[in-house]
């Protein structure tokens, strides 16, 4: 009898459980908070949020895709540069505010058939296909700035310098040197301050107050220097660009430029770097080299490996000069 009484409770058991895998199965079956097991409703959500999830994944690398167009092809992102002028207001009494413009980007050279520099235009590369590679060196001057520019005379090789405001009244006499050995003297802004990070807070009328301000601060400290100079050239720190700088540029008379290949920041040995921008060379390839923030040193034995080694592929060194 216990055991005829045993048989029948095992087989309850199992009957019971059989048919909460049934219910459940079809969705009749509630768990607490009122979820459905398998319901169409939850399915629904889960799709729902899944194809959130992708469009958000395609929307930051579009928007990343976007941001890299204006740098040209990199050896290395551009690293995010901290100091004290990145979120500093030059207007007095302005409270910041969130930026909503678009990161409009300018397609620039790729199908521009024109040889000619076009003022308030970004470039990333030259305005030609020949064999020409242009050489241009940021946020100098600097202690290594001469050894460079002996460097570069030994070759008759002319540069674009970009001299950030902020730099060029402790190197005077070397900023005289650039000029007059024929490089193009290059304005980098003041401070080498941070647009990407100042449009998180600032509206655009405030970054193009700030913008103002930078340029003619910029203008002023080298003109100081080079009354005669004629700026034409502008970069903005980590490469930033929106369609309102193009046009700043345009009315100050600059063409906007940025690069083809950089990364002599990268904290990886010599000659790997160098090999990396060897293996970079192409056609109007604008080079980004840097003699101010102690990256002299480097640049110059980047310029001692890569200079031959352009040379012996058949390229030549494009002075600026020649596109206006």
């Amino acid at each position: 009898m216990k055991r005829k009484g045993y048989f029948k409770l095992i087989v309850l058991i199992f009957l019971f459980v059989t048919t909460v895998l049934i219910l459940a199965t079809f969705g009749i079956f509630r768990l607490p908070k009122g979820e459905v097991v398998g319901s169409k409703s939850q399915l629904e959500q889960s799709a729902t949020k899944t194809s959130a999830q992708i469009t958000a994944k395609e929307s930051s690398a579009q928007k990343t895709e976007s941001q890299e167009s204006s740098l040209g092809v990199l050896l290395e992102q551009v690293e995010n540069v901290e100091n004290k002028c990145i979120t500093k207001m030059e207007t007095s009494g302005i409270s910041p505010s969130n930026s909503t413009e678009t990161n409009n980007i300018a397609s620039n050279t790729k199908s521009n058939s024109n040889t000619k520099w076009e003022l308030g235009k970004l470039y990333t590369s030259l305005p030609t296909k020949e064999l020409k590679v242009l050489l241009t060196i940021d946020d100098g001057p600097g202690i290594y700035t001469d050894e460079i520019l002996d460097f570069l005379k030994s070759y008759n090789i002319k540069a674009i310098f970009f001299g950030s405001s902020d730099t060029v009244k402790k190197y005077p006499e070397t900023l005289k040197r650039q000029y007059e050995e024929g490089h193009e003297i290059g304005t980098h802004t003041y401070c080498h301050r941070s647009f990407y990070k100042l449009q998180k807070t600032a509206s655009i009328d405030e970054m193009k107050r700030t913008l103002l301000s930078d340029l003619d601060k910029t203008e002023r400290n080298i003109k100081d220097i080079l009354p005669e100079v004629k700026i034409r050239f502008l970069r903005m720190s980590e490469g930033y660009y929106r369609d309102w700088v193009g046009e700043i540029a345009k009315k100050y008379g600059y063409v906007n430029m940025n690069w083809s290949a950089a990364g002599g920041w990268l904290e990886e040995p010599d000659e790997k770097v160098i090999k990396m921008f060897k293996s970079a060379i192409r056609p109007g390839m604008i080079i980004l080299l840097h003699d101010g923030r102690n990256r002299g040193k480097r640049a110059l034995k980047i310029l001692k490996e890569l200079v031959p080694y352009v040379l012996s592929k058949r390229y030549t060194f494009a002075d600026p000069k020649e596109f206006f």
